[in-house]
């Protein structure tokens, strides 16, 4: 796969509209505390037409700056080796649940039902949801230092409940999402369907995913307080207008693990090993009756955990149900493989995603995708849209994601 040099990362962002053609670049970033600050990238604007070999889509009503392409500022380190992608442009939502997505001067609610979030996370959040033009509602609990799991429910279930408040945004992921549905039982699926209302975030976050996913109803695999501390303006924009309801699409650069093919189902998935803990539960996306692709991405384990949470995957039949499988980032992989480095295996394993091709892919006959750029960078974060018909199709050269 195609890296650039100096682990920095080349992202374009076409914002294509009827009269118009934009670019934008932009790196993003998650919810670890990180404060240090990623430089925005500012470029003069221009216009220009579409190149008659380039599809331009039906709808595309995406704001913002027209900036030239561009690499991450001399003094911005990537954290992960990102993969080449662009938005190659934006459609508007349209689907039945249109009306759950934002407008300035809607209502949000603000919790963190999982990990307890810093001052700092907090506040930059409130900030930075003000300034996109939203009213925060932050739950009661938020920052108790001794909360018990009874509050952290109860924040929940009062922000999927509360009339006013249009959409619940996460904090922060961490752990304890699971503990937090568990108390809730079969009911909460009705609750959920009954909000009409998106819950965003990811990591441990990708708990609430997989009930949504259950529930029939759309959320948002995006940035949490990072949104607001490390993420350049430009990307915070990607996330921002998803909020809104204008959908991008997505291609990515064909790397020599991915399988050819084309797929559609909605999106599913998160944090693979936390996928491991909705196995058999009320909220099992994975069992949800409905054609799914598969999204998974990990932070901190080593490969032998990787291969482990895969094979609970591939056991459970998650897999093979799958329509399709995008691998994300790998964040923070231990370099030494140690005891399980493939040696056994018909030779060392070079990579992570050399281990799922040789361990897990052989016999898989599905289009796969590797190395899509969301997970936990903290310069490199796309939003996704969960629970929601999406399309995946991998060439030779690149591979697309969109939803219909």
């Amino acid at each position: 796969m195609k890296r650039f040099p100096g682990k920095k990362m080349i992202c374009v962002i076409m914002a294509m509209t009827v009269m118009s053609f934009s670019v934008t670049a932009c790196n993003e970033s998650d919810d670890i505390e990180n404060t240090e600050e990623n430089a925005a990238i500012q470029t003069e604007a221009t216009t220009e037409a579409p190149k008659k070999d380039e599809t331009v889509p039906t709808e595309n009503t995406a704001p913002g700056p027209i900036i030239n392409p561009t690499t991450l500022p001399d003094d911005v380190e990537s954290d992960v080796e990102h993969a080449y992608c662009e938005i190659t442009g934006y459609s508007n939502y349209e689907g039945e649940f249109k009306d759950m997505f934002l407008s300035p001067g809607d209502k949000v609610s603000v919790i963190a039902p999982s990990s307890l979030p810093s001052q700092e996370q907090f506040d930059k959040t409130i900030e930075g949801l003000t300034s996109w033009g939203y009213v925060p509602v932050p739950g009661n609990y938020v920052l108790k230092a001794d909360r018990t799991l009874e509050e952290c429910r109860e924040d929940f279930m009062n922000a999927l409940k509360d009339p006013s408040t249009k959409a619940i945004f996460c904090i922060r992921g961490g752990y304890g999402s699971s503990e937090v549905m568990d108390t809730l039982g079969e009911d909460v699926i009705d609750a959920i369907k009954n909000s009409r209302k998106m819950i965003i975030g990811f990591s441990d976050i990708t708990i609430y995913h997989s009930a949504w996913a259950v529930a029939g109803m759309p959320s948002v695999h995006a940035m949490m307080s990072g949104s607001f501390m490390t993420l350049s303006e430009h990307c915070a924009e990607v996330e921002r207008f998803v909020l809104q309801g204008k959908i991008p699409s997505y291609r990515c650069e064909t790397g020599q693990y991915c399988k050819k093919g084309s797929a559609e189902g909605i999106l599913i998935g998160g944090n693979l090993s936390t996928m491991t803990a909705v196995m058999n539960t009320v909220y099992d996306c994975t069992k949800a009756g409905k054609p799914y692709i598969l999204f998974i991405e990990e932070v901190g384990e080593d490969i032998l955990h990787i291969h482990r949470s895969l094979e609970i995957l591939k056991h459970a039949g998650v897999l093979d149900r799958a329509e399709a499988v995008i691998f994300g980032e790998w964040k923070d992989i231990p370099s030494d493989f140690g005891g399980y480095g493939g040696d056994s295996r018909g030779g060392e394993f070079t990579s992570v995603e050399d281990m799922i091709s040789r361990e897990f892919l052989k016999e898989y006959n599905k289009p796969v995708a590797f190395g899509f750029p969301a997970g936990h960078s903290n310069i490199v974060n796309y939003p996704l849209l969960m629970g929601q018909k999406a399309a995946l199709n991998v060439g030779t050269a690149d591979y697309t994601l969109a939803w219909n």
